[in-house]
C-alpha cells in the first residue's frame, strides 16, 4: 500500500520566526558550542587514544599487535638484528588501540595526539624507527577548550590558555 506524501503547510512568517526564537534562546542560553580550530583545540583526557608509539627496547617481537589489528594496519619490519618490530599505516588505522592493550611487555602507548595532516599517502607510513617517539607535529592553539555541565545541565566553557591546562 502506497501512502502519498504531501508537504506540510508552514505560514513562512511563522516559520521564520520560530526560527529566529530558536536563535535568540542558542544566544542567551546556548546549548552547543564551536571552537576555533587551530587557534583553540579542545582538551582531552590523559587516555585519549591518538597516535601509537613503540619503546623498541622493551618490545620482543611476539607480532601480538599485529593480529590484534582489525583493519591490518600494522606491519611487520625485519630489523638489522633480526628481530620484527612494528610500522603503522595510518591511513588505515582507526586509533582503536587493540594493539596497545595487546602487547604483553607494554613497549606499545597512546599519546594524545590525534589530529595530524599529512601531505602525502607515502607518509601515512610509519616504520618502526618513526614510532620511537611521538610524532612531532605543529601546535598553533592557543587555548585549549573544556566543556561541561553544571548541576542544572547547563553548558559550562572552559577556556584556559595553553600553560594553565590541568
Amino acid at each position: 500500500m502506497a501512502k502519498k506524501v504531501t508537504q506540510p503547510k508552514v505560514n513562512p512568517v511563522t516559520g521564520h520566526l520560530s526560527a529566529l526564537a530558536v536563535g535568540v534562546k542558542e544566544f542567551v542560553k546556548p546549548t552547543r558550542f564551536t571552537i576555533q580550530y587551530p587557534r583553540e583545540r579542545r582538551w582531552v583526557v590523559d587516555r585519549f587514544r591518538g597516535f601509537i608509539v613503540n619503546d623498541i627496547e622493551k618490545c620482543i617481537s611476539c607480532f601480538q599487535c599485529a593480529w590484534a589489528c582489525p583493519v591490518n594496519a600494522i606491519f611487520m619490519y625485519r630489523a638489522p638484528n633480526g628481530k620484527f618490530y612494528p610500522g603503522i599505516r595510518y591511513e588505515q588505522c582507526i586509533l582503536c588501540h587493540f594493539c596497545v592493550d595487546a602487547c604483553p611487555v607494554g613497549s606499545l602507548y597512546g599519546t594524545t595526539i590525534s589530529d595530524g595532516a599529512f601531505p602525502n599517502l607515502e607518509s601515512t607510513i610509519f616504520k618502526p624507527e618513526d614510532m620511537a617517539q611521538p610524532p612531532q607535529w605543529d601546535d598553533e592553539a592557543e587555548y585549549v577548550v573544556k566543556y561541561d555541565f553544571d548541576e542544572n545541565g547547563n553548558l559550562r566553557i572552559i577556556k584556559m590558555r595553553k600553560g594553565e591546562v590541568k
